[in-house]
């Protein structure tokens, strides 16, 4: 019989990559879109720049900082997890496997 944690990490793993693989064609997609309609649009239709956007953050910079910040988050939510489980436990170990059901 296979073992439970063998299938989670396969599930997991087919997870990830049909997310990056959808992920993958929506980026192509999107630059595709914006090539086009970079090209086809004239000279004529675009906007002259948003008055105060020099003064807004850097997308790039705010990406990095939210998905910096959202690291930290799972990273206190891990060590609670861990700590929880170790306080739970009569040792302050990890549990063990548990026993075999007798038939």
């Amino acid at each position: 019989m296979t073992d439970v944690k063998e299938i989670t990490e396969a599930v997991q793993e087919q997870v990830l990559s049909a997310l990056k693989m959808s992920q993958t064609a929506i980026v192509e997609g999107v630059r595709t879109w914006a090539d086009t309609v970079g090209n086809m649009a004239p000279e004529s239709l675009k906007l002259d720049p948003v008055p105060g956007l020099d003064s807004l953050p850097d997308p790039k910079e705010m990406m990095s900082v939210s998905f910096g910040f959202a690291q930290e988050l799972l990273n206190a939510q891990k060590e609670f997890a861990q700590n929880l489980l170790a306080a739970a436990s009569a040792n302050g170990s990890t549990p063990t496997k548990p026993v075999a059901k007798k038939s």
